[in-house]
Order: C-alpha cells, then structure tokens, then sequence
C-alpha cells in the first residue's frame, strides 16, 4: 500500500442527481423506521464512469490499493468504497471523490464490509503516512507480512490485518483464491534480484551500471507492482541507494 494524492473529482461525480440524491437521502433519514422500510432507497445511478476509471489510472497508477497488483487500466478492477456506502453506514458517500478506490475483485470481496472500529488507515490521507505506519517484510513464496510500526494505533492494526487477509487469505478458499496474487509477488521479487546481482556486476561498464540501474528504479517505482513489498527486500535494502526509489 502507497501513500496517493488524489488529482481533481472526476465531473460525473458532480451530476445534479447526485446533488439531489443527497436531497432525498436527508429526507429518507428523517422517517421513522417502520416508513423506511417500506420507502424506496435514493438512488442516483452508476458511479463507476468512465472519467472516474481514468482518474483511478492517474492518482493510482492503474494499482489496486490494497494489492498494489497493477492491471492494464482500472476498468479491470472494481471500485471499492472506503467507508462502507450500505444504508445505516455512509451511504451519504457512495458517490463521494474521496471516497472511492480501485480495487481488485478479490480484494474487495475479501474486504469486510462493516469497518472495525477506529477504521483503517487512509492512503490518501495525509495524516496517514501507510508507507511508514505500517512495516512490511516479503517471505518466501510471495507470502506478505504487515505489522504496525507502533501497536498503540488500532488504525495500522487493523490496516496490517486487511493486508495480510486480501494477500494471505484466511481459510482455505480464501487461500486458493489469493493463491495467483503471491505468485505474481514471488516473481516480481525475483526479477528484483537478478536486476539488483546484474547491477553489481556491471560495475565498471558505464552503459550497463546505467541499464541496470534503470531496470531496478522500473521495478521498485510506486508506479510499478507491489511497491512496498519489494522494497522491502533484503537485497534492496542493502544494496539499492535511496535515489533509485521515487
């Protein structure tokens, strides 16, 4: 997980249905239960458009924000409500920029629905930096391990338990289904590790230092996948200097 600036609100999220979505939605608060339950819900149609996916490529490099597994585009992925936008939660923000997050298909099927308390740490909020909060440490076979830096902020508790969950699984089915994502992980990581031996190697080869040097800054960028993770590498954390890392 990286920290993300979020660039302008895509227009669609600024129709008037959803002005007057939020009209009827203050409304449908104000009824006693028994009429809210049989009262149509507001609705202000999709708020997966196309200007928001683009979005998503430009602020999120086309990541998924828990992963950091990268696709093609965002249209692969789903769009993920940070707080949860179901009735009696926030459905206040269900077309809310600041709310929205692309997201794997499995990521955010594994994502409970109903936030814990204190909630997760917020990559687009600056107050929560997620690439110091939390530590993570790649092991073998793309197995990820997230702990928080200090055990006092439930907040990165329960942002490492979301990441070990969406990457680790839980219970067997789980497991198979996050099964691909450690592969893909497993194999980013060796590809940092041969980029990382050619480099040493070619010291003293001007053109090939600048070669190999440019496929380790590719690989370990916040553009590429799984940031974080093989950033944390123990041959990158001993041999990559500090400018290869954007």
């Amino acid at each position: 997980m990286i920290n993300v600036t979020r660039g302008q609100r895509p227009t669609s999220l600024d129709r008037t249905e959803i002005r007057g979505y939020l009209e009827q939605l203050a409304d449908y608060n104000l009824l006693d239960e028994e009429t809210r339950k049989k009262a149509a819900k507001p609705d202000a149609g999709a708020y997966r458009n196309s200007d928001v996916l683009e979005a998503f490529d430009r602020d999120f490099y086309s990541k998924c924000y828990l992963t950091e597994q990268k696709y093609a585009n965002s249209w692969a992925m789903d769009i993920e409500h940070f707080k949860s936008k179901a009735f009696g939660q926030f459905p206040e923000l269900k077309y809310d920029w600041d709310n929205l997050y692309p997201c794997s298909h499995d990521a955010n099927l594994l994502k409970p629905k109903k936030d814990p308390a204190d909630g997760y740490l917020d990559p687009c909020d600056p107050n929560d930096d997620v690439e110091r909060e939390i530590v993570y440490t790649l092991g073998l076979g793309g197995v990820a391990f997230f702990d928080p830096l200090d055990n006092s902020n439930i907040k990165a508790k329960n942002t490492a338990y979301l990441l070990d969950k969406v990457h680790n699984g839980g219970d067997f089915d789980s497991k198979q289904k996050t099964a691909e994502v450690r592969l893909l992980i497993a194999k980013k990581a060796e590809d940092v590790k041969e980029a990382i031996m050619a480099w040493l190697d070619a010291k003293g080869n001007l053109q090939e230092e600048i070669r190999t040097s440019r496929k380790i800054k590719n690989l370990l960028s916040r553009k590429s996948d799984f940031t974080m993770l093989l950033r944390s590498l123990d041959c990158v954390r001993k041999y990559v200097p500090a400018d290869f890392l954007d």
